[in-house]
């Protein structure tokens, strides 16, 4: 079963390039707050208008939602492409750490930026 990160990777790799522009500027200035962050489901609040992101993982399958006008179309918008650039880039700061990854709770923690 793939875990969050690599889902979250291969729907990057996908991804419109506006929205990745976008979503990678969003991650930099620290606009993503992640919220909940587990190996099922991941939310994230984004304060490029206030947007709120879930990610849900199922077997190795991803579905989101985001509030602002694109993500409730269906559409993996910047505000995804930040939360999915933030998560990615805190997993790998984990690894390289030595915390495994799979000890993330389904527990609500606020993780700061």
């Amino acid at each position: 079963m793939m875990e969050m990160a690599e889902l979250l990777g291969v729907r990057l790799e996908g991804a419109d390039r506006a929205a990745l522009v976008r979503g990678d500027e969003l991650e930099q200035a620290g606009a993503v707050q992640l919220v909940r962050f587990g190996p099922l489901r991941v939310t994230a609040e984004v304060d490029d208008g206030a947007a709120c992101v879930e990610f849900l993982r199922d077997a190795d399958d991803l579905r989101w939602s985001c509030t602002c006008a694109e993500g409730r179309r269906g559409a993996f918008c910047a505000h995804c492409a930040a939360t999915a650039q933030s998560v990615r880039r805190k997993t790998e700061r984990k690894a390289f750490s030595g915390v495994p990854s799979a000890t993330a709770s389904e527990s609500t923690v606020r993780i700061a930026s």
